[in-house]
């Protein structure tokens, strides 16, 4: 880690307190690092001891790398318990970056969507509870989180320019999209409505944090709608 952390303070510094040589080494170190097979345990060693926000936001990054090359190789408990780690690592971790935050929970998205394939969707089930607790408590800034995962599940299961390539064929990837939409679409249209709800009936001055997970639920919920809206379209073209 302190090699790692050493080359992290290279790039980052400014091109005239460094040569070359240093940054070309630099980058040579954090590209071994994301050709690591297996990275998952190095990966949580890095995130939980570094303070080197730039080592935190790589280390997520070769997560999300190494979930998607090496899927096949994980087993089911191994997967899960790395998805719980996640999860876990996010909601209670509060000052880390909100890149590095949006980078895990994008793995915990990819991770809930490849696993749905063979699970047919029982771990984001799980994964649904754990976020409905989540923001039960309150506190707008796991509220937040709990936005982020769901944003970022809807993003995979959506097919679009933003979902990431899991390594599925199309025909697989289509059928993952359908059996979410067919359990899981309306819990979460539900869900983000009453947060709306509870989020529009507070008093007093709109924080900032306030403001920002009022647009991001907005968001999520006009993304169901249209989403709602182009299914039943489909739908009824083939009736």
């Amino acid at each position: 880690m302190e090699q790692l952390e050493k080359a992290a303070h290279i790039l980052m510094a400014p091109p005239d307190l460094v040569t070359s040589d240093q940054r070309h080494e630099a980058e040579q170190v954090f590209l071994q690092l994301r050709n690591t097979k297996n990275p998952f345990n190095l990966c949580r060693q890095l995130l939980e001891n570094s303070q080197v926000d730039y080592l935190l936001f790589e280390a997520a990054s070769v997560l999300r790398v190494g979930v998607i090359r090496e899927w096949r190789d994980l087993s089911k408990e191994d997967s899960l318990q790395l998805r719980q780690y996640i999860v876990h690592y996010v909601v209670t971790k509060h000052n880390i970056p909100h890149y590095v935050r949006e980078t895990l929970v994008q793995v915990v998205g990819i991770m809930v969507k490849r696993g749905s394939v063979d699970d047919q969707g029982h771990d984001r089930g799980q994964l649904l509870t754990e976020v409905e607790q989540l923001v039960s408590s309150g506190d707008n800034t796991m509220r937040m989180i709990g936005c982020s995962i769901i944003s970022a599940l809807m993003h995979e299961y959506a097919i679009t320019v933003k979902s990431t390539d899991v390594g599925l064929t199309w025909e697989t990837h289509f059928k993952a999209k359908k059996q979410f939409e067919g359990t899981d679409l309306r819990r979460i249209f539900h869900f983000i409505v009453n947060l709306l709800g509870e989020v529009v009936k507070m008093e007093g001055k709109m924080s900032d944090e306030l403001s920002s997970l009022l647009q991001k639920l907005l968001m999520i919920a006009e993304t169901t709608l249209t989403w709602s809206f182009i299914s039943l379209h489909h739908i009824l073209l083939h009736n």
